[in-house]
């Protein structure tokens, strides 16, 4: 086995975060082992001034990472798993999923503890369709609001004069020490997550036994087929950035409970289900939930949606 290994990561303040926590594992696992990280920079993180919907999200945070692990620059790669597309590039492999932090978001303001407060007619910003149809759903009245950047930056916006709060991921602020911005927890109930969100993935090439196994010993066997669950059913709605979409898997009792929703940009039409099974099948079983609600009408909504998207 080799005794190097270079990491791939984003560069934001969350990414490095994201990066070194990874490295830590690894590490205490393998002390005899040297871990290395190498920054790349990629299309979403050098467009910053344009909805994520508008510029098209195949490969927008993982195009440029899997380039540098195919051409041998790295040998892992570390993602939020949430930016990984459904379906990974042709000789890339999803590695290790470790545990997973909180996943919900989380409702951060300066003035109101929580949307029921909110006046009619609020400011609230999020960078995400899926919020923000969730938001509509809840609270038509809302004027929704395109947010960009790295979480300090969507914090410093989200305090300024004239906005009533906005939507991050709790994991996200909790990894950067910002819990005391969060005014309340935007729980199941309420808002279903993103496909993996919370969960940290790490990637890597087939054919590289050595960098495997190393990710072998940090993978959490109960977060991956919760994952698991999760992208079965991004993969069969074949969604991403571009549509109002989450699916969130819970392991209990030794069976998976997925729920998940599909909604229009407007959160008029709304869809939500739920589906229990075994934790193995997983894949199939978010692909049933997602075929479900596609014949309910979600198909249409999201063929409407994706007429009007990039490519």
């Amino acid at each position: 086995m080799k005794t190097t290994f270079r990491i791939g990561t984003r560069g934001s303040k969350l990414a490095l975060w994201q990066a070194e926590w990874v490295r830590a594992l690894l590490a205490a696992r393998f002390p005899a082992l040297t871990f290395e990280s190498a920054i790349i920079h990629t299309t979403g993180d050098k467009i910053l001034d344009v909805p994520l919907a508008r510029i098209g999200d195949k490969g927008l945070f993982t195009r440029e990472i899997d380039r540098a692990m195919h051409d041998g620059e790295i040998d892992l790669a570390v993602h939020s798993l949430k930016d990984l597309p459904s379906h990974l590039e042709e000789g890339i492999v999803l590695g290790a999923v470790p545990v997973r932090e909180e996943p919900w978001d989380a409702w951060v303001s300066t003035d109101y503890p929580d949307l029921d407060h909110l006046p009619a007619g609020a400011v609230v910003l999020t960078g995400s369709l899926r919020r923000r149809a969730q938001l509509l759903h809840l609270r038509p009245d809302l004027s929704i609001r395109d947010l960009r950047g790295n979480v300090q930056t969507r914090l410093s916006r989200i305090a300024e004069p004239g906005v009533g709060g906005g939507v991050l991921a709790l994991a996200g602020l909790k990894r950067m020490g910002e819990t005391d911005r969060v005014r309340s927890v935007l729980g199941l109930h309420t808002f279903v997550p993103a496909v993996g969100q919370g969960a940290i993935g790490i990637t890597a090439r087939p054919d590289d036994a050595d960098s495997l196994a190393l990710l072998a010993a940090i993978d959490d066997a109960a977060v991956r087929l919760a994952v698991e669950g999760e992208r079965g059913f991004l993969y069969e709605m074949e969604g991403g950035c571009q549509v109002p979409m989450g699916c969130h898997g819970q392991l209990c009792d030794g069976r998976l409970h997925l729920t998940a929703f599909a909604a229009s940009l407007d959160g008029v039409r709304y869809f939500r289900g739920e589906a229990d099974g075994d934790p193995a099948t997983g894949r199939e079983l978010g692909r049933a939930l997602a075929s479900r609600l596609l014949d309910q009408g979600a198909r249409d909504v999201l063929a409407e949606i994706r007429a009007c998207s990039p490519t």
